[in-house]
């Protein structure tokens, strides 16, 4: 029986480990977490912090893995891509050099700009930002953080410096990029490589309605035009080529603002909060099974000829404000629901970006209605508390 290691070990991984078990393989998992799911369920567990490389190397090494597999944050999957360059002799992952243009945020502003690609104007000093006379408001972003955790909205070139120092303290690589605030639609791209060429895609609409950098609602099939699909593919196969990118998943977000677009990060891992489970609740493909096949040295393929989906809208339960849970009620005309339950009753929901309640996959009657109800679900929840605080316990 072949070994694999799954790099991650939370609830977003539970459906790659599915996949990975579904396969007879002798799949192990490593993070360092005690409490997380994906412990419960593998063959063997490690309990390492695998952000520190050495650490992953050593026991790689050591256990003499057959795959490597990272899942859905960049740390898991720039920690296999270290060890990869290391022991150059796992499948799906590019050079590691290429890994980091693509996933830390200033180098790939540079290659953005470099290439002539669509993309927000940037720097990466407030002096430099100013003197380019670069539009306002714009954001300071940490390079390497994800949901939105770091960012700083700026309206004024005075708010700049406190902006960027409060971004810098939100990277491990203390370092953080000046952007343009652009206006539009957020869309995000998934889009599986074979032989240099997208092989199938998908397109989502991407909302952030509790924290303004965090995604929390989003639906699949997506509202986008046909001509504007075809415009970011050709900016995505251009990407694909030029760096000569491994088969395997690259996905991409997107801001859309009638015929122009912008590319705003991408990332060859895997999307978080269960992101593969609406296209597989929407369509007939196995989004899961496709991104494992890259590190298994399989070939991807796409179920769904007929290009029919169910109209499914994903939603990620968030509070503003610090909060113990007893339960949630939506107010919705829908076909169905399923519920993906984070935090049990009693928990403290701590407020967003850090915390989620729940992850909610709704299905609609039409598209008519996911693209009228999607963007306001965080509107149609309530979420019913003890109205007790972590410090105070006493009832």
């Amino acid at each position: 029986m072949k070994k694999a290691l799954l790099v991650g070990s939370s609830f977003s991984a539970m459906p790659l480990l599915k996949e990975l078990k579904n396969r007879s393989l002798n799949v192990s998992v490593c993070g360092s977490y005690r409490d997380d799911p994906c412990h419960k369920y593998s063959n063997n567990s490690y309990y390492i912090d695998y952000s520190i490389k050495g650490d992953l190397l050593d026991l790689v090494k050591e256990e003499n893995f057959d795959y490597l597999i990272p899942s859905c944050n960049d740390t898991a999957y720039n920690s296999c891509s270290w060890v990869q360059s290391k022991l150059k002799r796992f499948f799906g992952f590019d050079d590691d050099k290429i890994t980091q243009k693509l996933h830390n945020k200033s180098k790939f502003r540079d290659y953005l700009r470099n290439k002539d690609l669509p993309s927000p104007a940037y720097t990466k000093s407030a002096e430099e930002y100013i003197e380019k006379k670069h539009p306002f408001p714009c954001i300071a972003k940490p390079v390497d953080s994800f949901s939105g955790k770091g960012i700083e909205f700026v309206k004024h070139s005075n708010q700049l410096n406190k902006a960027m120092k409060k971004a810098i303290s939100f990277s491990a690589k203390k370092d953080c990029v000046i952007e343009e605030f652009l206006e539009g639609s957020l869309h995000s791209h998934s889009a599986f490589i074979k032989n240099n060429e997208i092989c199938f895609d998908y397109f989502v609409d991407e909302f952030c309605t509790v924290y303004p950098y965090q995604v929390d609602c989003s639906n699949h099939p997506s509202i986008l035009l046909e001509n504007i699909k075809n415009k970011i593919r050709k900016s995505i196969t251009f990407i694909i080529k030029d760096l000569n990118l491994e088969d395997g998943l690259l996905h991409t977000q997107i801001i859309v603002n009638n015929n122009n677009f912008w590319i705003i990060e991408t990332m060859r891992r895997a999307p978080g909060d269960l992101y593969g489970s609406l296209i597989l609740s929407s369509s007939s493909d196995n989004y899961w099974d496709n991104y494992i096949k890259a590190f298994l040295n399989e070939k991807v393929c796409s179920n769904n000829l007929s290009n029919l989906y169910k109209p499914i809208a994903r939603h990620t339960i968030s509070t503003k404000e610090e909060l113990s849970t007893l339960s949630f009620s939506l107010k919705l005309d829908m076909e169905s629901l399923n519920v993906v339950q984070l935090k049990n009753s009693g928990n403290i929901l701590k407020k967003a970006p850090i915390d989620k309640m729940s992850i909610l996959f709704i299905e609609f009657k039409d598209i008519k209605t996911l693209k009228e109800k999607t963007s306001m679900l965080s509107d149609l929840i309530t979420i019913n508390s003890y109205g007790l605080r972590e410090y105070d316990k006493a009832i």
